[in-house]
């Protein structure tokens, strides 16, 4: 024990004190909700099953698509139309993302977590026909084949690299028969430092990548091919973004007085917020945002000139997923939709793949005024009014935008009449890199009066109102819980981070320091306790019956951070409830887990807001 922390204990997971703790608040939960978890399982269930693009990739032979649904599946959808099985994930595999191999026209990166864990197992395959032509064990990222080379990102979490540096970092490494090598990162990628997206040149002569530590500094190289010599292009106190190369690399600098796209040393003039950006032949595809809404434009890198491709929705999350000779594959959700697999060439846009999910929904604009007067944007989503109840997401952190999107789990409580109201606080980046500065380090308070005052408003209406967030989401909610508890009537915690004088010693949480702040310093320490969950469950004030729910698999955000919180509440005598999944983590799990984890939400939902 500590005289610090009597609950320092619990972040070890094989404990038997933390694993009676973990099945008390099981059995507790499972009892408290007996009786209606079964009625919302099998709706949810149906939602998860259904197929939904979770990224792809665009190759000569037409789309590699990753379908996540009842099953993860890997397709490729032909140009003429027909499509075929590429690859399947094995029983507790959950497929998280799929990648080019820049350099191949055959290979594509498949990446496999186990039951959640980032630790994962990536796949390339090949799409002629479907061999598996690696497995890399681990994280890696950003594959390119040169020769009979395999080159990529590895990240070292729990062992140091090769060349003893600490971690955790990241090098880039080359596979060649069968042994890997680091090249390059030895002495320049430090501990808390993460390897952006790596372009080459046409001729591969020249790599560009960036350097980040944490989300608001960045540093710009190119290396040499071949000597893996490298020279620093810019350093910069904010972040830096990759789009590709064009006759040297192209970028964004995410300043605070507002994005900058470099071309050719360059600054192009862009409108609204820069989300994302690439380079494909002499066409420059740019997604940028206007109070949260994306847009697509297209620059012409030759002719220099902008134009605007029609889009298929609005009010929709668009990314870009892929190039090839000059066409840019985009993916787009919106509350709707699950998915909309779209490509954009020569100024227009062709549906590849499109799933409506739910007819007649009504998505407004509302804006409110935060407690120190700043004008704070959120989308209200609904198909009644008025509604049941309201539900209120929030993230409010890493430069994270949160855009109208489709969820399941939200699709489900639409049906059940409820109002979704997705804020766009403080910490994220709705704004530009300003809105992101101004709920970060000292000004984290920001993102929690932000949300605060959707609560306040929804209940000064007389609502039924509940607030929900995962992972830094988790942590907005909690500080929500336990500061201003009157402006809810329940609250749902998923996988948070919620000890903030601890979070860098747990896991990977020694990347967030440049987005929190260092506890071991003093001035830090104090504005970290100031508002740190766990050391701020309130004596004088109720919190509202709250669920948290976390992972055992969860090898990001050490699940202590949810133990230690509901014992110490509970302790208190709050009413917070905790359930822990064994087969889950911060990547995700299968579809019936997570189903069953959503109903357990679902379950909690009815019972403290609709009175039943």
């Amino acid at each position: 024990m500590s005289a610090e922390d009597p609950l320092i204990e619990l972040e070890n997971l094989e404990s038997p004190r933390t694993r009676s703790i973990i099945n008390r608040f099981n059995n507790e939960v499972n009892e408290l909700l007996a009786n209606i978890i079964d009625k919302h399982y099998s709706r949810i269930r149906e939602l998860h099953d259904e197929p939904r693009v979770a990224g792809a990739v665009l190759i000569r032979e037409g789309i590699a698509v990753l379908y996540r649904g009842s099953t993860e599946e890997v397709y490729l959808l032909h140009r003429d139309g027909t499509r075929e099985k590429l690859l399947s994930s094995h029983d507790k595999e959950v497929f998280t993302w799929i990648s080019k191999v820049h350099g191949s026209e055959r290979l594509v990166a498949v990446s496999a977590s186990l039951e959640g864990r980032d630790y994962s197992r990536t796949y390339i395959v090949d799409v002629n026909d479907g061999e598996i032509v690696y497995m890399l064990d681990g994280i890696v990222d950003s594959f390119h084949k040169v020769g009979d080379s395999l080159i990529y990102v590895r990240n070292y979490r729990t062992e140091k690299p090769p060349d003893g540096g600490d971690i955790p970092t990241e090098r880039l490494v080359m596979l060649q028969d069968g042994r890997e090598e680091v090249v390059w990162g030895s002495g320049i990628v430090g501990a808390g430092e993460l390897m952006g997206r790596v372009f080459a040149s046409g001729d591969f002569s020249r790599l560009a990548v960036t350097v980040q530590r944490g989300w608001r500094s960045a540093r710009l190289y190119v290396i040499e091919y071949g000597s893996w010599s490298s020279s620093l292009v810019e350093e910069a106190d904010h972040p830096i973004r990759l789009a590709g190369w064009f006759e040297g690399p192209v970028y964004v600098r995410a300043k605070d007085t507002g994005d900058e796209l470099v071309v050719q040393g360059e600054e192009l003039g862009i409108r609204g917020i820069l989300e994302s950006a690439l380079v494909s032949g002499d066409k420059l595809l740019v997604v940028t945002m206007t109070d949260a809404v994306h847009n697509v434009n297209l620059y012409d890198l030759r002719v220099k000139s902008w134009s605007s491709p029609s889009m298929p929705v609005r009010y929709a999350s668009i990314s870009i997923q892929d190039e090839h000779n000059g066409e840019f594959l985009l993916l787009a959700s919106t509350p709707s939709h699950r998915h909309l697999l779209f490509t954009v060439r020569d100024g227009e846009a062709l549906t590849w793949d499109a799933s409506m999910a739910i007819p007649d929904l009504e998505v407004k604009d509302l804006w409110l005024r935060s407690s120190d007067g700043v004008k704070v944007h959120a989308f209200y989503i609904s198909r009644t009014s008025p509604p049941r109840a309201v539900l209120i997401y929030a993230y409010g952190g890493f430069g994270i935008s949160l855009t109208p999107s489709y969820n399941p789990f939200f699709h489900y409580l639409l049906e059940r009449d409820y109002a979704i109201v997705i804020v766009n606080a403080r910490g994220g980046r709705e704004e530009g890199e300003a809105w992101h500065r101004a709920g970060m380090l000292e000004n984290k308070e920001n993102t929690f009066k932000d949300v605060a005052s959707f609560a306040r408003f929804f209940k000064a209406l007389g609502f039924r109102v509940a607030a929900m967030g995962s992972s830094n989401g988790g942590l907005t909610v909690a500080a929500l819980a336990t500061r201003w508890p009157e402006y809810l009537d329940a609250a749902l915690i998923g996988y948070p981070v919620l000890d903030m004088l601890r979070y860098h010693l747990l896991y990977v949480g020694r990347y967030w320091i440049p987005e929190y702040g260092d506890p071991e310093d003093p001035k830090m320490r104090e504005i970290l306790l100031r508002y740190s969950p766990y050391h701020n469950i309130p004596s004088e004030k109720r919190m509202p019956p709250t669920l948290i729910f976390t992972g055992l698999n969860d090898d990001r955000v050490h699940p202590a951070h949810a133990l230690k919180f509901a014992e110490k509440a509970r302790g208190s005598g709050h009413p917070v409830y905790l359930r822990v999944e064994t087969t889950s983590g911060h990547m995700g799990a299968k579809s019936a887990v997570r189903a069953l984890e959503q109903s357990y939400l679902a379950a909690f939902l009815e019972k403290y807001l609709e009175g039943r």
